[in-house]
């Protein structure tokens, strides 16, 4: 046993690592951001709700009593889309909130971000902020698919519900001039389709707004799980494997502008794509490192990332929305 020379002057301090970023719970602007959302999304329910046409008329006539009451139903009408809607996004933020706290990672709870009504649906989704360090792969993993697999888990109940309540469409009146939406097909929502509502082979239906919820979950999903970036993807595939995070996600971005040009060339129109490519392209090249990177991920997490493709694949649509003109 040997002893350590003798020191001169003052004691070094011992090192300290600097204190966790402390939680923060639920804030004023939480609340705020909430309620703001809740009423931008009902009134798009509302508007989008059979009947709705009766408010658009009295708007249009300017009749007094017939606002009143079209305003007066906007919380009844509007609250089938904006519960569920809201349910969704609750669940897929709360999903990375909770793998958060599990391994000790300072977040935010979820805020949500509204937007005007036929606008976005009513809202531009819902964050959370983590404000701490992920410490490694495993934890980044984690973290990562529990917003997708929670929100999908409330998305395929919500869709399947929307299908049940949507009715066939009414046949077009020989002259009418108008517009509709068309919601695009998923490998999910055309298999809902042929299961649940076989009465409705070879015709249109009119898709309820319980139905454009989980529609909307379905995309929203997809859209996270594109393996590029910070998105829930990106960190999915990091975690994997580091070194070819890069290529992946440059991948994704060139799959995403192929399509747009493609749908551009074959169908001479926008796609619904075109913002979200260009979103991938800037900001889906850089992934921060961690602490540690060395850890692996096991198995059942490598099944889970096939879990996780496979939903991508299922809820990936083409074609989101189109605007048919008759």
């Amino acid at each position: 046993m040997s002893e350590s020379p003798a020191r001169h002057g003052p004691p070094s301090e011992p090192y300290a690592p600097p204190p966790p970023t402390r939680h923060r719970g639920l804030s004023r602007l939480h609340v705020w951001l909430g309620l703001s959302t809740l009423a931008t999304v009902s009134i798009h329910g509302a508007l989008m709700a059979p009947g709705s046409s009766a408010l658009g008329q009295a708007l249009y006539s300017a009749d007094p009593q017939g606002i009143l009451i079209g305003l007066l139903r906007i919380p009844w009408d509007g609250l089938p889309y904006a519960g569920t809607l809201l349910v969704f996004f609750l669940a897929h933020e709360m999903g990375h909130y909770v793998a958060c706290r599990l391994y000790g990672v300072a977040c935010t709870l979820p805020y949500f971000i509204p937007s005007p009504p036929y606008l976005l649906f009513g809202t531009f989704g819902a964050v959370i902020r983590i404000r701490g360090t992920i410490p490694h792969r495993r934890a980044l993993f984690d973290i990562g698919i529990a917003g997708p697999l929670a929100g999908f888990a409330v998305a395929v109940p919500v869709l399947a519900w929307g299908l049940l309540r949507s009715r066939v469409a009414d046949p077009t009146p020989p002259g009418a001039v108008g517009a509709y939406a068309i919601y695009g097909d998923s490998l999910l929502t055309f298999g809902l389709t042929e299961m649940l509502r076989p009465d409705a082979a070879g015709q249109q239906l009119l898709a309820d707004p319980v139905f454009v919820a989980g529609w909307l979950g379905l995309l929203a999903t997809a859209m996270n799980l594109i393996p590029a970036g910070q998105f829930d993807g990106g960190h999915i595939i990091y975690a994997l494997t580091p070194r070819w995070h890069r290529v992946v996600s440059l991948s994704s971005a060139m799959f995403l502008i192929a399509l747009v040009a493609t749908i551009a060339l074959r169908l001479g129109e926008p796609s619904a794509w075109s913002a979200w490519a260009i979103v991938v392209f800037v900001l889906g090249r850089h992934h921060p490192p961690l602490p540690n990177e060395q850890p692996g991920l096991g198995f059942t997490r490598i099944v889970l990332a096939i879990l996780a493709l496979g939903i991508l694949a299922l809820c990936f649509m083409p074609s989101p929305i189109r605007v048919v003109q008759f």
